[in-house]
């Protein structure tokens, strides 16, 4: 319906529109455009998990009821009777919550942009004097996939959703920058840099430390020299790493980067890719100003380094000169790919529920005295949510019975007196016991975890269903809005449990409302107007009054039938578990806040009294703000949104809570009861210094979301799981097998005669042809024997993906293609298609093991009772390496690790103590 009145009505429909307006129908120039990049829903994996922004793991009723507490930024009005599309967290929230300084991903999906000012910018408004106030417009967008399970022995795609969540007001790129300790967004781009210990002595200053730069990976021949702190970009993997952002050493470099010099093409010996290979008699080969033999040197490059050049003759131009250096000298580190500007990214990066999205940043209301830490939370969708509620709601009738986690608790249930009844006597007493005034939906975890006192269980009988009492304290409310403590009944057949796929109590509602009419409806609900204001701007009030947003609002809180909301009701209305609850079921199509269009901001002057003779200098200056804090043109269509600025929203927490109870990041083992969470510090000192920080927080993200689910819950299982991928990855650094073939194990004629049509089908690949059988196994013996290239002895795939290269990688080297390709089917990683994912996101690493190690049944061995000490690591590493290489290593990380897992936890599994 929505799209529909923006097709017909163009994007500046709204509704004061006078109702006489002539028809517009679509042209080439009235029709909104449609979204550029709506995301292919194949390629985003639907969510499976969601977290609380502050990981606060008490139930979705509680979530929602604190809200009331924040000081501002209600949804869907915000203090000032505007349209407000999220919630807030700020000093108010802060109280009765853990809300540290970090921002956690609401739900599994993809960072689409983001913005991170390196500070924030800053609002004059004149108070007395001029007084500047910051507002950080920082933000992260993500897109989601939402969609309901499949049904059993069904082969139909369920309906799915896109949707976004949006986290405002972060905190600036300064306080990263100056703290290079605090923790960063994994989705910003890695950047290696030269350690602040590097301690090579620059040539010509030994004073200056940094990294040498080699022209070969372990030779003496220095190149180069990096100061410390320099940024690099690197390739390859291994000790010594290629340096890509430079085409060759400085004293050759002209002032545009590009080379200088001419070698001498025949020592110049070809190897692969348009590369050659110095090859001369003397130690090196002169490297000369001009073509010419009679130009005096200006370089001189040592025998073995690969260049490229360019040109035919006696000399050859010299364009590349490739270079090395030590990866031990280098730190990683994550950066914005910018700053000061809006980041659209071009392939979106993928991020879980929980993972780290920022800090809160500084916001300062214009009457506000100080700044405060603030968090704007939003959740919309461009997508047609109508058409998909209507069919999730059809797809939720097919699901079975246990996908119904709600009880619905109808307006008009009894609330027994908590003390002094039996079942009998409380089913006798709830026909004259207080009534609830409105419908409540109860999760059922919620009823699950009620202590024993509180549930009484009665059987079925000849006359009445089997049926449950549950004593609830503080959720339903009477019709004078007081809190109830008291008994409910649950009967079988009777009180109704429902699936979040039917979508209990939710509307969706249209409103165009603009601000002019919201603003003119508030300032006459607090009494702001003189008789004569009241009188001019009755009508556009009452008109909002009476509009779709307001309509369902009074329908829930107004008690009094005044006709009027202010922010004091909707916040006293917040803490009662069921209106709040109603208020999150309101699905709002509106004009986004972030959408730019200053003329819906102008026409507020006259309401706020400002004119060109009577300047309203803060009203001037609060519209540069709003001005400065829009995002929604400069991403919209690049991200599958859409470009007239209107879409779906939800209560962020009404979606949230719909579906799932927040990550809680709580493992305990099952077998002797220890908490198993898992820290930066345990890790740490598990991995050594050398490990990649990304990889060590992703680890306590995976321990936090992902081992339970893949049944890694028992001490056992998580300390032989860190042993074998301690020797799997050469001590927590080697994603990514290596496959160079020493001339010590294999000759050319041998490697050919193991493998002849894995290594034909590689030249097939590659269009390369041999006149003999000798100079295919010099090629051979020049490019897979030392070299780390793509045609080893397991690593191809079959016809379905040609030449892609699917040696062993992640945290414990998968390998071979139909294991990539189940691994993927079972978890929605498209490592079938992008192997490389495994060496390069270490959540994907991490969760392809845990994925082997579900679906080769590990778990049973690592908690074999009869298998102790190296016996068992002896069985445990039979799935993994059928060889039982590195087995004494493997032994001995595990007896190291398990001391150190039973000083951090208590564990006590296996132990006689």
């Amino acid at each position: 319906m929505a799209k529909l009145l923006d097709w017909i009505f163009g994007r500046h429909y709204d509704s004061s529109t006078p109702s006489a307006m002539p028809q517009v129908w679509p042209t080439t120039t009235t029709q909104p455009s449609q979204p550029t990049a709506t995301p292919a829903a194949e390629r985003l994996p639907p969510l499976k998990n969601w977290c609380h922004p502050f990981k606060d793991t008490r139930d979705p009723l509680q979530q929602l009821t604190h809200l009331a507490t924040a000081t501002a930024g209600y949804y869907p009005l915000g203090r000032n009777g505007l349209w407000h599309g999220g919630v807030h967290f700020d000093s108010g929230t802060a109280v009765g919550l853990k809300q540290q300084s970090h921002v956690h991903c609401l739900a599994d999906g993809e960072v689409v942009a983001y913005r991170i000012d390196t500070n924030s910018p800053k609002t004059t408004y004149f108070v007395n004097e001029e007084v500047e106030k910051p507002f950080s417009r920082n933000f992260v967008l993500v897109r989601h996939r939402l969609q309901p399970p499949a049904i059993p022995d069904s082969t139909e795609a369920p309906p799915c959703l896109i949707f976004y969540s949006l986290y405002l007001h972060l905190q600036d790129w300064v306080k990263y920058d100056d703290d290079p300790t605090l923790a960063r967004p994994g989705f910003w781009g890695e950047v290696h840099r030269v350690k602040a210990t590097a301690n090579d002595p620059h040539p010509d200053d030994p004073e200056q430390r940094g990294a040498y730069v080699y022209y070969r990976p372990r030779s003496d021949k220095v190149a180069d020299f990096l100061p410390r702190g320099a940024e690099v970009i690197i390739s390859g993997d291994g000790d010594y790493r290629r340096l890509e952002n430079r085409l060759g050493p400085a004293s050759l470099s002209n002032a545009d980067g590009s080379l200088r010099g001419y070698l001498a093409s025949r020592f110049l010996q070809s190897v692969v890719d348009g590369q050659h290979r110095i090859e001369t008699a003397r130690g090196a080969l002169k490297v000369r100003p001009e073509a010419s033999l009679h130009s005096k040197e200006i370089s001189e490059l040592p025998k073995g380094t690969i260049v490229t050049v360019s040109g035919g003759g006696e000399f050859c131009k010299l364009d590349r000169v490739t270079q090395w250096v030590q990866f031990a000298a280098l730190q990683s580190v994550l950066e914005p790919l910018a700053t000061d500007r809006i980041v659209a990214l071009d392939t979106p990066v993928a991020i879980k529920a929980g993972d780290l999205i920022g800090h809160l940043g500084l916001y300062q209301d214009s009457d506000a005295d100080q700044p405060e830490k603030k968090l704007h939370l939003e959740s919309f969708s461009g997508d047609d949510v109508e058409a998909f509620i209507e069919a999730s709601r059809a797809w939720a009738q097919r699901l079975p019975e246990k996908d119904r986690t709600w009880l619905k608790l109808a307006k008009g249930t009894p609330v027994v007196a908590p003390e002094g009844h039996t079942a009998a006597q409380m089913q006798m007493a709830s026909a004259s016991s207080p009534i609830s005034a409105a419908d409540l939906l109860v999760p059922k975890k919620l009823l699950d975890d009620l202590p024993a006192d509180r549930k009484i269980q009665v059987p079925a009988s000849p006359t009445r269903k089997a049926r449950t009492w549950y004593r609830l304290e503080n959720l339903l409310h009477d019709a004078d809005n007081n809190l109830l403590d008291g008994w409910v009944c649950e009967e079988i057949g009777v009180t109704p449990w429902v699936s979040p796929w039917a979508w209990e109590g939710y509307d969706v509602i249209i409103d165009y409302s603009r601000p002019k009419h919201l603003m003119a409806s508030f300032l006459s609900a607090v009494d702001r107007f003189t008789e004569a204001q009241r009188e001019r701007y009755r009508a556009i009030a009452e008109k909002d009054d009476k509009g779709p947003m307001k309509s369902r609002l009074y329908a829930i809180i107004d008690r009094n039938r005044d006709g009027k909301m202010t922010a004091t009701e909707l916040q006293a209305a917040l803490k009662l578990p069921a209106y709040a609850q109603s208020i999150s079921q309101m699905i709002l199509y509106k004009e986004s806040e972030w959408f730019q269009q200053p003329k819906i901001w102008d026409a507020l002057d006259e309401l706020l009294g400002h004119s060109g003779s009577t300047p309203h200098l803060n009203w001037l200056a609060e519209k540069q703000r709003i001005a400065e804090l829009g995002w929604w043109r400069d991403v919209a269509e690049k991200v599958g949104l859409p470009s007239w600025g209107s879409a779906y929203h939800f209560h962020p927490f009404g979606i949230l809570g719909n579906f799932a109870n927040p990550v809680n990041g709580m493992l305990n083992c099952k077998i002797c009861g220890a908490t198993l969470k898992l820290t930066n510090d345990f890790l740490s000192e598990i991995c050594g210094n050398e490990v990649n920080p990304l990889f060590i927080s992703a680890m306590v993200d995976a321990a936090k979301h992902l081992f339970k689910k893949y049944g890694l819950d028992s001490c056992e299982q998580i300390t032989h799981l860190l042993a074998q991928a301690k020797k799997e990855t050469g001590g927590f650094v080697h994603f990514r097998e290596s496959l160079n073939y020493s001339r010590r194990t294999y000759t050319a004629a041998k490697l050919y005669r193991l493998s002849p049509t894995v290594i034909n089908a590689g030249f097939s690949r590659k269009g390369l042809s041999f006149s003999s059988e000798e100079e295919k196994l010099a090629w051979i013996d020049q490019h897979l024997i030392g070299n780390d290239v793509a045609y080893g002895l397991h690593c191809y795939g079959n016809s379905e993906k040609p030449g892609k290269d699917f040696r062993g990688r992640g945290l414990i080297h998968l390998t071979h293609y139909e294991t990539y390709k189940k691994c993927a089917k079972d978890t929605g990683l498209p490592i079938d298609s992008n192997p490389e994912l495994l060496e390069k996101d270490f959540a994907v690493a991490i969760e392809t093991a845990l994925w082997f190690w579900k679906a080769r049944r590990i778990s049973a061995i690592a908690e074999d009772p009869t298998l102790n000490g190296d016996a068992g690591v002896t069985a445990v590493t039979r799935p993994i390496n059928i060889g039982l290489a590195g087995l004494s290593d493997r032994q001995k990380y595990k007896r190291d690790i398990t001391e150190k897992f039973t000083a951090n936890f208590d564990s006590r599994c296996k132990r006689n103590d």
